[in-house]
Formats: structure tokens, sequence, C-alpha cells
């Protein structure tokens, strides 16, 4: 399949359902603010340093923990119920969560609140990449799905933003209750469309709903040749229900992804994709931006104007990595990322360990400048690539499990991090940045080592790199071959890969 199968529809539709990655983004992010913001922390007594840390680590502890259950019980749902249906609980979830928070008057109520929040995200941050990449063309499927990953950062930039803007309200309450209200806006558009958007045309053939399948192909992935264009979508329908036949005699349960070797390394590879990405420490800058900024010297105002310029630099980074995505490829990316991370890290910690609390406002410059650094490494090479790569590894009868056990990867590295990171930065300072820096450099190698390359291939073509049994039906414009193969060419103009 080729760029000329990729419909405006398609483009469409892919960006609708990136209201769910606005809601991750904005979720996760608005909490760095809404804790930098006085008023907050006068309201819940955060004023003692002990209390601060413990309540902080909490309200990022749990809203992580969510995150892990959101993420498992989406496997049940998206194959039971269909990924449109699966959005729109997690969307669901989002929307109370937001309403509590934003109306928390103790704060048991507001943990509670972070925990449900946390729930509906796990849910969305899974569902979303993996809906995109089953209904994306294999030629622009990195661009598409990692759209995913460039509007998280538009929810974790405008989340920025507001808690700037916010800061200047003179009315107390207002100053965090209304940044966190307006998280509740994205998933209650997503949670009344996403009745308009197709179902997965891969999970409609396991349901065995075939001219559904058919009929959202042929909207999903139009050709200018009309005449072509309904043999386009009749070939990837084919392409899809062969190797649904081959698949639907292997194993689904969750004990096979551990127990058949195939599925147990895609999920040593997805886990730790997921969770490596996070351990480079982008996430705890983030949300601990204000306090990090603070311990340079600088105020309230500028903190949060860091923070947020930090952020719209991530934006512009992961649009970077989208468009990357499709001409240099996962492993790449990743790689450099990693490594271009570990650097910036290095050079932030000989900063700080030289500049922190003195008025060397050079040196303090050069450490927020380091941070910078990292952010552009980590937006144009890692962030979208980990949503793109740990969905699209995984064959569909087993796609939602095996998403959803990445994307736990993800929350868990979360959920330590954010649960230590205050104590941490309190306690060992400076050095904490080494942590990061010497598991970047691991991720790094291992990516380079074991990582297979998945660029331009179809999702039903993917497993061939696992020694997964694999049918191919090559279409008019999709003739890669390797080996000793040769093409054979049938009277309807249809192509079959006959190995020699």
């Amino acid at each position: 399949m080729t760029k000329s199968q990729q419909s405006l529809y398609n483009i469409l539709v892919v960006l609708f359902v990136t209201l769910g990655s606005i809601t991750y983004g904005y979720s996760s992010s608005i909490i760095g603010t809404t804790l930098g913001q006085p008023s907050f922390i006068r309201y819940f007594n955060l004023q003692s340093s002990s209390r601060s840390a413990a309540i902080t680590g909490a309200i990022n502890g749990l809203y992580q923990a969510g995150g892990v259950l959101g993420t498992l019980s989406t496997t049940l749902l998206a194959d039971r119920s269909g990924r449109r249906k699966t959005m729109f609980c997690g969307a669901f979830c989002v929307v109370v969560g937001g309403a509590l928070q934003a109306g928390s008057v103790h704060i048991a109520m507001f943990l509670v609140a972070r925990l449900l929040t946390g729930l509906g995200i796990g849910n969305l941050v899974t569902i979303v990449p993996l809906w995109q990449g089953e209904v994306a063309p294999p030629a622009t499927r990195g661009f598409l799905v990692g759209l995913h990953g460039v509007f998280i950062l538009c929810g974790y930039t405008l989340a920025s933003w507001m808690g700037v803007a916010f800061y200047f309200v003179q009315a107390a309450g207002a100053q965090w209750r209304i940044p966190l209200a307006i998280q509740i806006f994205p998933p209650l558009i997503l949670l009344c469309g996403v009745i308009t958007v197709p179902e997965s045309p891969r999970w409609l053939v396991q349901q065995g709903q075939e001219d559904r399948a058919l009929a959202v192909l042929l909207r999903l992935h139009e050709s200018g040749n009309q005449e072509n264009h309904g043999s386009y979508a009749q070939h990837e329908l084919d392409q899809i229900k062969g190797q649904f036949e081959v698949d639907k005699l292997s194993p689904t349960s969750w004990a096979s992804i551990f127990s058949v070797p195939s599925y147990r390394k895609r999920a040593i590879i997805g886990f730790a994709t997921m969770f490596l990405a996070q351990c480079t420490g982008t996430q705890i800058i983030n949300n601990y931006g204000p306090s990090l900024y603070a311990s340079m010297g600088f105020d309230s105002k500028r903190q949060l104007l860091i923070t947020a310029g930090w952020i719209s630099v991530g934006v512009v980074a992961n649009y970077g990595n989208a468009l990357l995505l499709d001409r240099v490829g996962r492993v790449r990316l990743l790689v450099f990322g990693l490594a271009g991370c570990a650097v910036a890290l290095l050079l932030e910690a000989i900063m700080l360990a030289k500049y922190q609390g003195s008025n060397n406002r050079g040196g303090i410059g050069a450490a927020v400048f380091f941070l910078f650094l990292h952010i552009i490494f980590y937006g144009s090479c890692v962030d979208a690539t980990t949503y793109v790569y740990a969905t699209e590894i995984w064959p569909t009868h087993i796609r939602s499990k095996g998403s959803a056990l990445a994307t736990t990867g993800l929350f868990t590295s979360s959920l330590i991090l954010q649960t230590v990171s205050p104590t941490a930065f309190e306690g060992i300072q400076w050095r904490y940045y080494m942590v990061f820096m010497s598991l970047s450099l691991a991720g790094a190698a291992a990516f380079w080592q074991w990582w297979p390359e998945t660029k331009g291939l179809p999702l039903e073509k993917i497993g061939e790199l696992f020694n997964d049994e694999v049918v191919t039906i090559l279409g008019y414009e999709e003739q890669v071959l390797t080996g000793e193969q040769q093409v054979v060419e049938d009277k309807v103009g249809r192509q079959h890969r006959i190995s020699e």
C-alpha cells in the first residue's frame, strides 16, 4: 500500500481520536503547575516540606497506579466490545475524575479523583495508538500513530500555559480549580463524537463482520484510481482475513504471552521500550519542573514560564519525530534519542553540581539550557516512537493484551519514579540525574542490540521479524521480496509469494 491509499477521511479520524492523546497529556501535566500554585499549597496545607513530599508522591503515585489498572482493563474491553466503546469508557472516567479533582474540598477526595482519572488515562493512552495503528496504511503508519505523541505534548503544553495564565488570577480557588476543570473538555468531546469514527477493520474481521470491514477499508484507504480503489481495499481485507485464519489457531491467553517464545520476546521488547523511555526522566522533569527551577533560584512566575516554554519546545520536537518515523525508522530514532538524553543529563548534573545554590546566572542558565536540550532529544526521537513501536509489534488477535502490557511499562516506571523522586531530589539532589543518565545509556544499548526494525511493514508482515507464520498476499504496489523467491501473477492481477 502506498501513500495514495491514505484518504483525507483517514487523516481526519486519526486526528479526532487524538483528543484522547491531549487528555492524557493535559491530565498528566496539569498536576505539575497545580503543585506550583501558592493557593493550592495553602488550601491543602502543604507548606510543611515533609508533608508536601509525601502528599506530592501520593498524588502522582495514585495517578500512575490508576493508569496501570486502566491499561490492564483495556484488554478485556477492546477485545469484547471493540475499540470505539473502549475509548468511550476511558473518556468517561476522565470526565468524572477531572470534575472531582476540580471540586475537591479535602486532600483525600483529591487523591481518589486522581486515581479515577488515572484509570481513564491508562485506557486512552493504550487504546488510541492501538486503534490508530489498525486503521493506518503501512507507508504512513509511523506518522499517523506518531500524532498520538505530538498531541500528548499539545496537552502538556496547554496545561503548562494554563498554569502560567491562572497564576496571575487573584481568586485563590480559581488558580487551580479552573485549570483542573479544563481537562474535562477534550474527553467530553471524544465521548460525544467517538461513535462517528469507524471501528477497527481488523477487530471487525475477528468478529466475522467482513462486509463492514471492507466498507471501512474502502473509506479509509482511497485511491485516485477508482478501479484500483476497490481492488486495493479487497486485497487489504484478504491479507487481514488470511492472517486472522492463521492467528485464530494461536493462543490468546495472558499465559501465552509468557509461554510462546515469539510473544514473550514481544512482551519484553514492548514493556522495556515504554519503561526505559520513562527512565530518561522526562516526565519527572515535567511534573516536578516548578520545584526543580525553584532549587535553581527562580521565583514562582519564572518557574511556571520556564516549564511552559520547555513543554512547548517538546511539541515541535514531537512533530519532527512523527515525520522522521517513516523515513529514519523506529530503532535508530530510539537509540539516538536515548543517547542524546544521556548526554544532556550528564551536562545538567555537572552544571547543578557546580552552580546550584550559587548566584552564577550563567551556570544556572546553562543548567536550564541542558534541560531544554534533553526535551529536544526526547521529543524528536523517542516520545512518539515508543507508542508506534510498542503497538505495532503485536499480531491483531493479541494486540490489545500486548499493547496493554507495554503501556503498563510506562505506568510502572512512572509510578516508581513519581513516588521516589521528591525524596530523591531532596536527598541526593543533582546526583539523581546520573541515575537517569545511566538508565538512558542502558536503554540505548539494548535497543541497538536486540530491537528489530518495523518501518514500512504492514501489520500482518511484522510477525516475520519474530518468526511467526505469516500469510502474504502481495498487492499491486507492495512488492518487497527477499531471499530466493519468485512472484507469480494470477489472472485477477493479485500476487502471491511462492518460496522456491
